[in-house]
């Protein structure tokens, strides 16, 4: 119980809560590590890549480096090489993904993880399903589409999963063309090879933190430092950055002239170029700068 009113009063009560202020009092005023230090415990918490540090916290490389490789876990699982095959990639995000399924035996029942990479931003999504029919993977990218929206193109592999005539049905309503490859060739989806390589290697690494939590959680954690934290040096912008930044389906295309009325004096402005209008607001180009006006 606590006294919302800090007074001397006698009683337990009033004792108490002098109490639990004293107590509280050194953990206010507990100091925050240094950057380092603050990017030590973030690595112990995501494991993410030496660029993300750097990106998230102004290391210098050799900080970053040190931290990365003081890191036992980091060390145990690293990323093998993969070749890279005929990998046509997009210009712009969602353009091409590549799907596939990979399975990770420690989710028990939902062992089957269906993966979905765009192969332009590098942005990943992935669930943890009982199976691998066709109709897990429908679920799955339905899933898919709710993170990272509706792509031109997925490729996949051509085994059975891809193959029915339900998942052809599916990707037909959504207006997505479906590109297929050689039956279970690893090369000929070597994008989404390597992610799952990936998506293994950061579970590996937070797995001590993690081993209670259900499948989908440990899932999503791996996503976060995935398409959030981790970089690369050609590119210090995440993946979600990339992704979204050159998603054409959410850039306005036509920014029309708009007569606006002013607020104050209730007279008729413009034309002035729409920026950008919300329920209830908008805000135009005007000689003076951008303006924001009401709905009403």
């Amino acid at each position: 119980m606590h006294i919302s009113s800090h007074t001397d009063l006698p009683g337990f009560i009033a004792e108490g809560n002098r109490r639990a202020d004293a107590l509280a009092v050194p953990v206010e005023m507990a100091p925050l590590p240094n950057i380092f230090g603050q990017a030590k415990i973030s690595h112990q918490l995501f494991h993410q890549n030496a660029p993300g540090l750097i990106r998230q916290f102004h290391l210098t490389w050799e900080q970053a480096r040190a931290i990365v490789s003081m890191c036992p876990s980091c060390q145990q699982h690293s990323l093998p090489a993969l070749s890279a095959g005929a990998n046509p990639r997009g210009w712009n995000s969602c353009e091409v993904w590549q799907t596939d399924v990979t399975r990770i035996m420690s989710f028990g029942r939902q062992r089957y993880v269906h993966v979905s990479v765009d192969t332009f931003s590098g942005a990943v999504y992935a669930s943890a399903h009982t199976g691998e029919k066709s109709g897990d993977a429908m679920k799955h990218l339905i899933q898919a589409f709710s993170f990272l929206s509706i792509p031109k193109s997925i490729k996949t592999d051509n085994g059975p999963t891809y193959t029915s005539r339900k998942f052809r049905s599916f990707l037909q309503q959504w207006g997505v063309e479906h590109k297929t490859g050689i039956p279970y060739s690893p090369t000929g989806q070597a994008i989404v090879e390597r992610t799952h390589q990936n998506l293994k290697r950061v579970l590996s690494q937070q797995h001590q933190s993690l081993k209670l939590e259900t499948p989908q959680i440990q899932l999503s954690k791996d996503l976060f430092t995935l398409n959030f934290l981790n970089c690369t040096f050609e590119n210090l912008n995440p993946p979600t950055v990339r992704h979204f930044r050159e998603n054409c389906q959410l850039q306005l295309e036509a920014k029309p002239p708009v007569m606006i009325k002013d607020p104050a004096t209730r007279e008729t402005e413009g034309p002035h170029d729409l920026i950008t209008w919300g329920r209830g607001y908008a805000c135009v180009s005007t000689p003076s700068g951008p303006k924001w006006v009401p709905a009403k």
